[in-house]
Order: structure tokens, then C-alpha cells, then sequence
């Protein structure tokens, strides 16, 4: 399995032990209104949610399921986001639509869920706008789609790999 950070972190920002070092950088939803305007967020969380997408559609995945789920509760309640999650569940199938709601949810701190389709594909999000993807096989193309919207993607090992 291939694993990428797909992040909105240039890695020339970075020193020689990985840490990014870019202190005006927004890393959270929280963050909107102070560091970044809602405009660009929204842009941004646009941007993950699409790379997710493209890897998929580059693959030929068009569903995949909920391994792991967090809720918290606080941003849930935020989010009036409670009817959609009473919808889904670990194990569940579920479909691109649902997907976004639940990477969506996950860049803003309501949620935090891991997604996979068997051994084939993988989409785990990490603290600070990390997103981590990966799969059976390099996608040259979504890569280039994803890095045209401004996004970087590295091959990196997921730290939340079973």
C-alpha cells in the first residue's frame, strides 16, 4: 500500500526533522474569522474533500466504509450535524455523498473517522489539517489534480494505520 499527507502545508516550510515552520498558518476550523476568512476556508476544506474524490474516481472506488468514529459532541452540537451521524455507523457502506459530509465534518474538529474499502484504499485524518491517503497503487492523475488545486501531496507513511 501507497501512502500519502495530502495538506495545504508547503513542504519547503518544513525544517529537517518534518515540523512545519510557518507560525501565521491556520490549522483548524476554529481558526476561521482570526487566521483565515471564511471564504478561503471553505475553499481549502473544498480542495480535501475533492482529493479524496479523485483518488477514489482514479481507482474506481465510488463507496467505502466507516472503520473508525469519533464524536465530539460540542462541535456535533456546532455543526447541527446530529441528524446525518444518527445515519451512520463503524462498518456501514457508505456513499460519496456521505463521504464528504464525513470529511467535511472531520477537517472541522466535530468528528474524527478513518475510511477504507478493503485492502485498496484508505482516507484517515489526522490534528492540524493533516489528511492521510492511501492505496493499492500510485494515482499519477489524481496527484495532479489535487496539486493543481494548490494542495501538496507526499508520499508519507499514515501514523494512524492499524
Amino acid at each position: 500500500m501507497i501512502s500519502w499527507r495530502v495538506t495545504k502545508y508547503n513542504p519547503l516550510n518544513r525544517d529537517e526533522s518534518g515540523n512545519y515552520l510557518d507560525e501565521k498558518e491556520w490549522t483548524s476550523y476554529s481558526e476561521v474569522g482570526a487566521k483565515v476568512s471564511e471564504e478561503d476556508y471553505l475553499i481549502t476544506e473544498s480542495n480535501y474533500v475533492n482529493a479524496i474524490i479523485s483518488f477514489m474516481e482514479e481507482l474506481g472506488i465510488n463507496r467505502v466504509h466507516l472503520s473508525d468514529l469519533e464524536l465530539w459532541s460540542e462541535e456535533v452540537r456546532n455543526q447541527n450535524t446530529s441528524s446525518f451521524l444518527t445515519k451512520v455507523w463503524v462498518g456501514k457502506g457508505v456513499s460519496t455523498h456521505e463521504i464528504r459530509e464525513l470529511a467535511k465534518l472531520s477537517l472541522r474538529n466535530a468528528i474524527w473517522c478513518k475510511l477504507n474499502y478493503k485492502k485498496d484504499f484508505f482516507v484517515h485524518f489526522g490534528y492540524d489539517y493533516y489528511m492521510y491517503i492511501g492505496a493499492y497503487k500510485d494515482c499519477p492523475r489524481a496527484h495532479k489534480k489535487v496539486q493543481e488545486t494548490g494542495l501538496f501531496v507526499e508520499k508519507i507513511k499514515s501514523p494512524y494505520l492499524d
